[in-house]
């Protein structure tokens, strides 16, 4: 059986982000990987440089992206926001997690038939004694509010419809994203520049094809999946569930 692919590693001088044919009229922003320096990337001042100093009248912000840094995602989402261009996004493949925030930056969200949105509760990993890790949980119910705020000012949904849904890790389709008012349009599907191994990042509804895998890693994840449904709470954290599914990843690849 082939092996699955564990957590991402970016190539030396890879970017999770690019900006391209940059003109007075207009400049094309990708975020076609995972988000941010708290994970594997540049992190967000470096993007927040780079944005402000775009001279232009249209940003066209094309997305595909399994999420990342909540931190650095907001401040994506607020500098593209007040940003003096005319942002319109496009969703080409995948706009997960805090993907899904920053897609909302823009004025108009456009939509591939074939691309998917996400949104769940912000996790985080932590070690420390007990006070501290209240405080943790403390923060990371602050920044559910934050995003909430930001998906009911753009929706018009009620946040405890929206709350619900983080609380179930909701997985839209095009069609579903334009129902809930998370996009506006949907566009013919185009090939996104890259998939991604959705596995690895503790998802508990991801999606087990499309994303990248073989036929046999789709498999074998699916029979991971299996093993941590019928083993595991349904209460234990996202991180929990991940490092769950790194090891029986590793006794797999033995």
């Amino acid at each position: 059986m082939s092996k699955i692919v564990q957590f991402p590693k970016r190539a030396d001088g890879a970017k999770w982000f690019d900006i391209k044919n940059a003109t007075e009229d207009s400049a094309d922003v990708f975020i076609y990987d995972i988000v941010g320096d708290s994970w594997i990337g540049t992190d967000a001042g470096t993007f927040v440089k780079q944005l402000n100093a775009l001279k232009t009248k249209k940003i066209n912000l094309r997305i595909n992206s399994p999420g990342g840094s909540v931190f650095d995602g907001m401040a994506i989402y607020n500098a593209l926001a007040r940003h003096s261009a005319e942002v319109t996004s496009y969703i080409d493949g995948l706009a997960a997690s805090i993907a899904s925030v920053i897609a909302l930056a823009g004025k108009k969200v456009v939509i591939a038939e074939n691309a998917m949105m996400m949104i769940h509760n912000p996790w985080s990993y932590a070690a420390g004694n007990s006070d501290e890790l209240r405080k943790v949980a403390d923060v990371l119910d602050q920044i559910k509010e934050t995003i909430i705020n930001t998906y009911a000012t753009r929706t018009g949904l009620k946040r405890d419809e929206i709350a619900k849904m983080m609380d179930e890790e909701t997985w839209f389709t095009a069609e579903e994203a334009i129902m809930k008012k998370f996009a506006d349009e949907s566009v013919e599907g185009v090939k996104a520049a890259a998939q991604f191994d959705l596995s690895i990042f503790g998802y508990a509804k991801a999606p087990t094809s499309g994303n990248g895998q073989s036929t046999e890693q789709t498999a074998a994840t699916a029979s991971i999946e299996a093993t941590i449904s019928a083993t595991t709470p349904e209460t234990i954290s996202p991180p929990a569930r991940l490092k769950r599914r790194q090891a029986l990843i590793e006794k797999l690849n033995k």
